[in-house]
Parts: structure tokens; sequence; C-alpha cells
């Protein structure tokens, strides 16, 4: 088990700025604790919006651009990232874009996704609708 807490925020942008999907995924890496890092794709006038977001402690800027947000080549930067730092969590916005992506990156990692949440508790505690969203767990 790591001992030390880190999120990797796959950040959502306009090829200008930061979307507000981006920053709520930020706030739910708060709440989780530990260092965030923020991997901008494509964008350095982005990367640059990214690092004052508050609670933003690194971030990563891929200069290559993907054509379409095409799921395999997101899938091998995320993937490098986490390889460099281990991180003990990787969040994305629950967009369509992230949700191509992310089922990707947990079966690479033979992890378990957990998807659409809204709340998070702790580390290890989150809230998402179940019951085909009529009840929360």
């Amino acid at each position: 088990m790591l001992n030390h807490k880190s999120s990797q925020v796959i950040a959502e942008h306009d090829s200008t700025n930061v979307l507000p999907s981006t920053l709520a995924v930020v706030a739910a890496a708060k709440k989780i604790g530990g260092d965030i890092s923020v991997l901008v794709i494509g964008s350095e006038a982005v990367a640059k919006e990214a690092s004052t977001i508050d609670g933003v402690t690194t971030v990563l800027n891929s200069p290559s651009t993907i054509d379409g947000g095409i799921a395999e080549q997101i899938t091998q930067l995320v993937l490098a990232a986490q390889s460099d730092y281990s991180y003990s969590h990787i969040l994305v916005a629950a967009s369509n874009s992230g949700k191509n992506f992310a089922p990707r990156v947990a079966a690479k990692l033979d992890v378990q996704q957990i998807s659409d949440i809204t709340g998070v508790s702790g580390e290890d505690t989150f809230e998402r609708p179940t019951y085909a969203g009529n009840a929360m767990a």
C-alpha cells in the first residue's frame, strides 16, 4: 500500500482555458488529500493557467497534440505519468472524453474504475448514484 497520497488530474480544456469540469475534479482531489498534479495535453497557455489553481502542486504539460482526443494516445500519456510518479489516485471529469479513456487506463493498471462520483468523503470513500440514479451510496 502506498504511504503517500497523490492525485493525477487530467485537465479538460478548450486549448485556451481550463474548463470548469477540471476545477471540479481538482476540488475532489483536494478532498482526497495529498499532492495534486494536473496533466495538460497540448496547450502551454492552459498549463500556465492550471498552475494557478488552488491546491495544485505540479503541472505536467505534454506538448503533443491529440487530434480529436484519441483515447489510446491519452491513455499512453496518463500511464507514462503514472509510471513516473506512482499516483495513488487518477481523476478525470465524467465527460465523453473521460469516459472514453478512463476504462482503458483502469484496465492497463489492473484496478477498478469508480465512475460518476458526486462526492468525496476521504481517500477511499466516494458517493455515487446507484439503482439507475434513484439512490446515493
